[in-house]
């Protein structure tokens, strides 16, 4: 889902539309429409219908509601302007200069973040505007039964509208990690028809070829599958920021309940927990010592902040024909997970608790596949009774 919105065409690109002045680049697997006074350049998926089917909301959106994994360039043939309409939580960065590109490929002058919204002009000047993408945040604090049955309407509520309207293959991958068995769990639970991958693929397109170096600048694709035939490839992504796990937002949880990590990992009731060596890296020790956090700050002051960390961890749209299906991007699921008694709280952090329950749930003896240490070792080795 990467584009360039420019003077000229940008030939490190396959796909090109002409609005108005300007020039869209693309890679493939987007669509063009006509509808009413707008033109609209669109790629990625909705949870409620087919994107299709949602496009004149979108297209006069203010406020994103939608959820999804999607963008849609909307240019207005009376303005003579373009906008660019995503998901609630845009799963992509935008980088602008003005008066010279908007794009989610190359790192410009500067950045506009989930909660902007962005009117081009016919000289790529910018109008910004922000919205609350954070939304309503309480505190009350959940038992862990009651947060294990919430995430789980949100998931397959979202899951079964997605699975009724795609029209698309779905190819499933499990890689060990506990956010993509959580995804195929309730492909197994609803009994939905896929093909379960056991291999790594990567089929070259032009855009693939002309910008790989580029590419796996961001993290999600350093390793990612890639057809050229549409499918839909499912993903686990971003599930550690999403479901509590993330060096960063978990390091300022504990802090502003007065634990440390360090000292937690230095506990031996978590020495065989799934992330203990996943958060005894370095990289991850350097931001547990270096990390501060304002105790003085009410817990919903604390929650937002955690709330805004998360939504602009971008991870993981889609690439050419391969729609990346993403259902643990939901803001809603991370604000249950931080009103987790402590306790509950901390089996989650460091050893996925509340996934490996939800896992159960759907698929009995599953969450056995899940790898013994987060990304370390032979993180695959367990899944060999699922595979063959």
């Amino acid at each position: 889902m990467f584009f360039s919105i420019a003077a000229r065409p940008q030939h490190n690109f396959s796909h090109f539309y002409k609005l108005g002045k300007l020039h869209l680049s693309t890679d493939a697997g987007w669509h063009e429409l006509d509808q009413g006074h707008y033109r609209i350049v669109y790629k990625g998926y909705a949870d409620e219908k087919q994107l299709t089917d949602l496009l004149s909301i979108i297209a006069d959106q203010t406020n994103p509601e939608l959820l999804g994994n999607f963008c849609a360039i909307v240019y207005d043939f009376e303005k003579d302007t373009i906008k660019i309409q995503t998901d609630r939580y845009r799963s992509f960065p935008i980088y602008f200069t003005k008066h010279k590109e908007v794009t989610n490929l190359v790192v410009q002058e500067k950045t506009a973040w989930t909660d902007s919204l962005l009117e081009i002009r016919n000289d790529l000047s910018i109008v910004e505007s922000k919205f609350d993408v954070v939304g309503v945040i309480a505190t009350t604090e959940l038992s862990e039964g009651e947060v294990v049955k919430q995430i789980n309407s949100i998931l397959e509520q979202k899951i079964c509208k997605f699975l009724s309207h795609n029209q698309l293959p779905i190819r499933a991958h499990i890689s060990g990690g506990v956010d993509s068995l959580l995804v195929y769990s309730y492909l197994q639970k609803f009994d939905h028809t896929h093909e379960l991958i056991k291999y790594l693929h990567i089929d070259y397109d032009k855009f693939w070829l002309q910008n790989s170096g580029t590419l796996t600048k961001f993290w999600g694709y350093k390793q990612i599958h890639h057809w050229t035939d549409p499918c839909v490839l499912t993903s686990g992504a971003p599930g550690d920021e999403f479901m509590l796990r993330s060096p960063t937002t978990t390091d300022l949880y504990l802090k502003a309940h007065n634990l440390e990590m360090l000292t937690l990992l230095e506990d031996p009731k978590w020495k065989n927990s799934l992330h203990y060596t996943y958060f005894n890296k370095t990289a991850h020790q350097k931001i547990f010592k270096t990390q501060s956090v304002d105790l003085a700050q009410t817990q919903v002051q604390l929650f937002w902040h955690l709330c805004n960390i998360v939504v602009n961890d971008w991870q993981h749209w889609h690439i050419g024909q391969t729609l990346t299906w993403t259902p643990l991007r939901d803001l809603e699921i991370f604000k249950l997970l931080l009103r987790l008694p402590l306790d509950s709280a901390l089996g989650q952090i460091l050893d996925s608790s509340i996934s490996r329950q939800l896992i159960e749930q759907n698929k009995f003896g599953l969450s056995a596949a899940i790898s013994d240490q987060k990304n370390i070792g032979n993180v695959m080795k367990n899944l060999v009774g699922i595979l063959f």
